[in-house]
């Protein structure tokens, strides 16, 4: 199988939802030229025009929800809502259940900005069995969280009764895809966000492995009825202000955001998903599903901004991308209640293949650290 990949980025054709004009250049590379030739000012005025209409002015209930992990994004739509639109937010934060250190001290600095805040700590049993079913059969074990931070924030909405929700990037604009939008609703997610509730329900799935249903309410997305009453939308903010994340970086650090003192494993920065233990699995089994991982989304990011080349961002994804993250592993097998020979039996289990070197039966390859070793990353 020969990848395809972008000429402007390191994206490759195996990215679900990419798309490649006639020149070769990836549909993220394409909107993040369009983004220097769209009137922002124009787009604030309509987010200011927006938010208006849900300002409460009795002070009877709170402006909007914004849905909340800690990290730089977080902050960074807590600030625009707060401080400089003076909305009066509720904070909502679905916390996996393998939270770090350094991710309660981010929430605890974004709860001391002046907001109000609801933190949901899901059922420990349910979450591990659902981690469980998600690692060996999607290949996901942070399943349950990919599910809960979009359906507790609505459901909080729906309670009560506040109709606006303020999310922050769209990442079909940031990373590519063609769910650029400014709403994010029940659609957005089946089409866009991998929220296949026609296909991988939660409730469904669990139930079938002996889980009440009673114990399975966080991972319900309010129904359209419930929607419709309280007249719920959810905007991007995104969609009305020019993203650049070494901007953001700028002012939520002047915040009191924290980033990594050491770089993330599977790329070379240290601001991005740092609340939880697992995430660099997750980055891991997108590498191993799709040939591209953290790494390459950083870069890409990097090479569209001007910060690097192309030549560059590829040298670091070889250095960086590709290698089963180490410092939570055993933590990781012990969670899952596997072994490290069943771990790589799963990690086959959703490896293409075709990516990847084989031996003359067949067999994928391993390294001396368990390691699979990628064909091509780049054009031939």
């Amino acid at each position: 199988m020969e990848l395809r990949y972008c000429t402007k980025c390191l994206y490759p054709d195996t990215k679900p939802g990419l798309r490649f004009n006639e020149k070769g250049i990836c549909d993220a590379c394409v909107w993040a030229e369009k983004k220097d030739k769209i009137d922002w000012n124009l787009r604030k005025k309509e987010f200011e025009k927006l938010i208006e209409q849900y300002r409460c002015l009795d002070g009877s209930r709170y402006d909007c929800i914004v849905p909340v992990s800690g990290g730089k994004d977080s902050h960074f739509q807590v600030h625009v809502m707060k401080d400089l639109y003076g909305m009066n937010p509720l904070c909502v934060n679905f916390v996996p259940i393998d939270l770090i250190p350094l991710g309660r001290k981010n929430i605890e600095n974004l709860k001391n900005q002046g907001v109000d805040y609801i933190e949901f700590t899901p059922n420990p049993k349910v979450y591990r069995k659902m981690e469980k079913y998600g690692l060996t059969e999607l290949g996901d074990a942070n399943w349950p969280e990919h599910v809960g931070i979009f359906t507790v924030p609505v459901q909080v909405a729906v309670a009560y009764k506040i109709p606006l929700i303020v999310w922050g990037e769209n990442p079909q604009a940031e990373y590519g895809g063609s769910g650029v939008t400014e709403v994010l609703d029940r659609k957005w997610l089946e089409q866009f966000g991998g929220f296949w509730l026609d296909k991988v329900n939660p409730v469904s799935i669990m139930m079938n492995l002996g889980v009440e249903k009673r114990h399975l309410k966080p991972y319900v997305y309010p129904s359209d009825e419930e929607i419709r009453q309280i007249g719920i939308k959810g905007i991007f903010l995104g969609q009305y202000f020019k993203y650049d994340i070494e901007k953001q970086l700028e002012t939520v650090e002047k915040l009191g955001f924290s980033r990594n003192p050491e770089l993330k494993e599977g790329t070379y920065t240290n601001w991005e998903n740092l609340d939880t233990k697992y995430t660099g699995m997750h980055d891991y089994f997108k590498w191993v599903k799709y040939g591209f991982g953290r790494a390459t989304d950083h870069a890409s990011l990097d090479i569209r901004s001007g910060k690097i080349n192309r030549e560059e961002g590829l040298k670091l994804v070889k250095q960086y991308e590709g290698k089963i993250p180490e410092k939570y592993f055993e933590d990781f097998l012990n969670d899952m209640e596997i072994t490290r020979d069943e771990f790589y039996a799963i990690v086959d289990k959703f490896t293409n293949k075709a990516l990847f070197k084989k031996d003359k039966l067949g067999n994928l390859l391993r390294d001396n650290d368990g390691n699979l070793e990628k064909i091509q990353y780049d054009n031939l």
